[in-house]
């Protein structure tokens, strides 16, 4: 995934499982390191829980715009240099307060 695949992204064309994916591939992308204990099963099963918290409970606050956020933030991030002066918690940090910003 690149920063300019995303740029112009319009979450509400692709379907919540396709979503996903992509935000999957966004965290993926940030090549965290091991010594963050953090593995591919645990990124998947915390995007599938904010997706299950935040689907169509709210007709703005819904897993749409928790998607449009986070690629928002991962595009500016990149596009502005951001993201190569943070460390990988600052990464990760940064993009989960992202897709979890609206959560109730």
């Amino acid at each position: 995934i690149t920063v300019q695949t995303i740029r112009d992204l319009d979450a509400t064309s692709f379907s919540s499982d396709e979503l996903c994916h992509l935000v999957y591939e966004i965290f993926l992308s940030l090549k965290l390191p091991p010594e963050l204990f953090i593995t591919v099963q645990t990124i998947r099963n915390f995007i599938l829980a904010v997706r299950e918290l935040m689907f169509d409970r709210n007709p703005y606050h819904n897993w749409y715009h928790v998607v449009d956020v986070t690629q928002t933030v991962f595009a500016l991030a990149h596009q502005t240099g951001l993201m190569g002066k943070l460390t990988p918690w600052d990464r990760f940090a940064l993009l989960t307060s992202a897709m979890c910003h609206d959560l109730e």
